[in-house]
Order: C-alpha cells, then sequence, then structure tokens
C-alpha cells in the first residue's frame, strides 16, 4: 500500500506548507459574551447562537471558547461548519485551528455534501484544501451505497472518498469488499487498488485492481479478474462485465470453465453471455473436455460453447482449421460440433479421422463417444478407410464406398458396414508368418460388412454377389494397390496435446 499513502502525502502537502499569515476567526453573533484571562491570554467565551467566520468558512455552535492569540476555537453543542451551498458538517464537539486551518471533530460527527453522507466518531478536516480525514472507522451513503472501512479521506473538491481496510460496500443488488477503494459520489464509480470482491445472489467477482460503475453495473478489472456464475467460471488477464445486460468480456490468458458440463475453454479472447449461458473464444483458442478415462483436447480459428434452449446441455462449435487430440482418436477438418447431451462429433469439410493405425475420410462424419472412448463412427458420402500395416508401412488395407458405419470396442474397430458402391483392398497374409503375405484381395461389391481383429481385416462379407479378384504381389503394380481417391494424410495427424494446443 506504499502507493496508497504515497498518494495521500502528495495531496496533503499543500496544507502542511508555510503559508501567508493566516486571517483571524472572526465573532459574528453571540447570545452570551463573556471574557475570560488564562495568564496573558484573553478568551472570550460565547454561550446561545454563536457564529464565527474565517474567510469563506462559516461556523456554528451553541457554546464556545475563541482564543485571540492562538487564533483557535474550542466550540461545543450542535456545532456546525458551512461551506458553500453543498458542504456542511456536524459534531457534538470542535477544536479548530485557525492558522492552520485545520477542524477536528468528536462524536456524532457529519458530513454532508450533496447527497452523500459520512458519519464517524472522530474526524478531521481542513477547511482551506477541502479534505475529510477519519481513522477511527466511518460510513458513507450514498444514495443506494453505504461505505464502510476503518480509515478514510475525502475530498470535498472532487467528490473523491479514499477508503483502507475493511472496506465494505454495500448495495441492494450486491456487496462489495476490498482492501483500498476510491469512491467518488458524483459519478458513483469505485476504483480499487487491492483485493476485491463483489458477490450477488447470481454470481461472483474478484479483482486486485479496476473499476466498478455503481450506477450502470459496469466492471472492468485488471489484474488477476476472475468472474463465477454456478458452474461456470470465466478469467484473464483482463475482464469486462456488464451485470445489466450479463455480457462480459475477457482478454489476454482466458479460461472459461464449467464443471458441471467437464469443459475448459482458453485462448486470449472471449466474449460472454450469462443469460444464455454461452461464450465464443478466439486467438489461440482451445478447449479441453474432460472425458472419464481421458480428455479431448481441440482447437480452432474461434470456439462456441452455449447451452440448449432448456439449459441443461451444452454444444460446443468449432470452426476453420479445427485439430482434435484424445489418446486414442485424432482429428482434423474445417469445422466442428460437439453436443454434450449424446457425447457426439459432427466432423464438417474434408474430415479426418484417426484411430489406432486406421484413417477414415468423407465428407461428413459423425463420431459417437460412450464413456470416453470411441463407440460408434457414421462416414456419409465418399467414405474411405484406410488401415496400415504395422509391419509393412507401406500396405494399406483400403475400403470405400458411399456410407459406411463402424463399431468399436475399448477404441478398436470391431465391425464396418458398407453401404453403396462398396470396394475393397486388403492383402492376405501367412498366419503362421508374420509380415509374409500370400497376395492381395480387392473385390466390388454394393454393400458389405468387414469385420476386423486386433486392427487387421479378419473376414469380408459381401451382402450381394461381388466382383472379387485374388492376385498374388508379383503380378499387381503400385497403381494396383491403390484405390481411386486414396490419400495417406499421416502428415496432418496431431500426435500430441501440444500439436493441437500450440499449433502456430
Amino acid at each position: 500500500m506504499k502507493i496508497f499513502r504515497s498518494l495521500f502525502l502528495f495531496i496533503l502537502i499543500p496544507s502542511l506548507s508555510i503559508a501567508q499569515k493566516a486571517s483571524k476567526v472572526e465573532v459574528l453573533n453571540a447570545d452570551v459574551f463573556e471574557f475570560l484571562k488564562s495568564g496573558n491570554e484573553q478568551i472570550k467565551k460565547l454561550k446561545g447562537n454563536c457564529q464565527f467566520k474565517q474567510d469563506n468558512t462559516f461556523f456554528y455552535c451553541d457554546s464556545a471558547l475563541l482564543y485571540d492569540t492562538k487564533n483557535t476555537v474550542d466550540a461545543y453543542g450542535k456545532v456546525r461548519i458551512v461551506q458553500g451551498d453543498s458542504l456542511q458538517l456536524f459534531g457534538d464537539f470542535l477544536n479548530y485551528d485557525g492558522n492552520t486551518k485545520i477542524a477536528k471533530f468528536n462524536k456524532n460527527v457529519r458530513v454532508i455534501h450533496n447527497d452523500m453522507l459520512l458519519t464517524t466518531q472522530v474526524l478531521t478536516y481542513d477547511t482551506k484544501n477541502r479534505i475529510a480525514t477519519y481513522p477511527n472507522g466511518g460510513k458513507i451513503v450514498n444514495v443506494d451505497n453505504i461505505l464502510t472501512s476503518t480509515y478514510g479521506y475525502y475530498f470535498a473538491n472532487t467528490s473523491d472518498a479514499y477508503f483502507k481496510k475493511n472496506v465494505v460496500l454495500t448495495n441492494p443488488k450486491y456487496i462489495l469488499k476490498s482492501d483500498t477503494l476510491k469512491y467518488n459520489s458524483k459519478t458513483r464509480i469505485s476504483t480499487f487498488y487491492g483485493p476485491t470482491t463483489i458477490t450477488s445472489e447470481e454470481d461472483f467477482l474478484y479483482s486486485e485492481a479496476g473499476t466498478y460503475n455503481t450506477v450502470t453495473d459496469i466492471a472492468q478489472f485488471t489484474k488477476n479478474p476472475y468472474y463465477k456464475n454456478g458452474s461456470q467460471t470465466l478469467a484473464g488477464d483482463f475482464l469486462y462485465y456488464d451485470r445489466v445486460k450479463g455480457l462480459g468480456r475477457a482478454l489476454k490468458n482466458i479460461s472459461f470453465i464449467d464443471t458441471a458440463q467437464k469443459i475448459i475453454l482458453r485462448g486470449d479472447k472471449a466474449n460472454y453471455n450469462r443469460k444464455t449461458e454461452s461464450s465464443v473464444v478466439t486467438n489461440n483458442a482451445y478447449v479441453i473436455v474432460l472425458v472419464d478415462n481421458d480428455s479431448l483436447f481441440l482447437s480452432a480459428d474461434t470456439l462456441k460453447s452455449f447451452m440448449d434452449k432448456s439449459m441443461t446441455y451444452r454444444t460446443l462449435v468449432a470452426y476453420h482449421d479445427v485439430r482434435a487430440y484424445k489418446k486414442d482418436l485424432q482429428a482434423r477438418c474445417d469445422s466442428m460440433v460437439y453436443t454434450y447431451i449424446d457425447s457426439t462429433m459432427k466432423c464438417y469439410t474434408n474430415p479426418t479421422i484417426w484411430s489406432q493405425n486406421a484413417q477414415m475420410t468423407a465428407d461428413f462424419v459423425t463420431l459417437e463417444l460412450k464413456n470416453g472412448d470411441l463407440h460408434k463412427m457414421n462416414l456419409y458420402n465418399n467414405a474411405f478407410l484406410v488401415m496400415v500395416d504395422s509391419l509393412d508401412t507401406l500396405k494399406f488395407d483400403q475400403i470405400k464406398g458411399k456410407n459406411m458405419f463402424g463399431f468399436f470396442v475399448n477404441n478398436e474397430l470391431q465391425v464396418l458396414n458398407v453401404e453403396g458402391n462398396g470396394q475393397s483392398i486388403y492383402f492376405a497374409k501367412e498366419e503362421d508368418k508374420p509380415g509374409e503375405y500370400l497376395g492381395v484381395n480387392k473385390a466390388e461389391c454394393s454393400n458389405m460388412i468387414i469385420r476386423f481383429k486386433e486392427n487387421k481385416v479378419q473376414k469380408v462379407n459381401f451382402l450381394v454377389k461381388p466382383d472379387a479378384v485374388f492376385s498374388p504381389l508379383d503380378k499387381v503394380t503400385e497403381e494396383d494397390l491403390k484405390l481411386k481417391g486414396f490419400i495417406w494424410r499421416i502428415k496432418l495427424r496431431p500426435t500430441s496435446k501440444e500439436s493441437v494446443i500450440f499449433r502456430y
């Protein structure tokens, strides 16, 4: 809090500097006027409707002692100071030094300035610089805001109040707590310089620096900001939040977390809508979907997350250069939709899916997860499956068709149904001699069912009579070993979560 102390020292220096000789305190009225003598000093004792004046400051009280030599006043009973049309100070006792123009109030102290009321038990007021200080706790009431603190300063010229230690701002809609706070009674804007919380029935805000407009309910947080609403939190280097509209904006090192939906969104720019519980994240955006056995890491140029109409399930939309990584599943496409209600991923525009040693492509792909594992895969239009042999990475089993539907167990492809324009190439192997091939099977059949074991073609069932050819390897050319449209996209495959997150 060195900055806080330095700020006030700088402001208070003029009042402590050597000034020109001060004017005398003048008596304007008293019902009873007496003279007392104390040593060599003559004291004026006044009673009843006492009024004093120094420059543009007026003093009122029930009784007083005026020390002419010292140019000081002790005032008692219904003490009041008036400056201008809008500032008044009240108390039970006042000691006023006309040379320094410092007024010291005790008991039942009140300061009224426009629509601001300050109450405390001990207060010092600099009538020259119009600065009030209270060291033993005080309260300010301003329209619908109530502020309390251990220490406080009020600057009448600017309507700024500074609060220190145990600061609490109470509003009908929320409670703000801080260590150090500046509050302007005209604009009703709070500026805080230390750990601050804003708590309401709906949400919670935290920051260590920033501003809060109590009129518009707009917050701008600039140091370690944090927002929480139910199961959702939003954090970043900078946070803007409009409580009335329920709109938030965050910049740099953003983290949006929904613990109920098990999702973490990160990036460098985000917009949040509390009413729809939606968020849009861009600039190095990625998401972590927490599943039972593993986590899915997904990145894209833009990530959108929103709830359904019943506010029960969340949907994640990713578009432009989508990359996804899970230990047993990877994907690349232009855009993707992930729905939590059925744990389904829908991949659009040049989608490519990898699982184990298999690569799957089509115009449109859907992936269904069950308990975090790949359960079912649907490939629509120009479906193509490529499986590479672990012993010979130059040999590819291939299946293509109009549509294909795959079923997985423990993330391994077990059954693949091919519907329409089915074609296949797979290599026949010596069962007793791994790595040795008998030849290659090439078949065409509109509909097929292919069964797999240990990520290899085990059996092919042709649902109608196929056009099939078996050829020894030495009787086929390289072109014969590739179906039309074959592309091996291994260089595009995400190899780790880091390759998804740090992709630039």
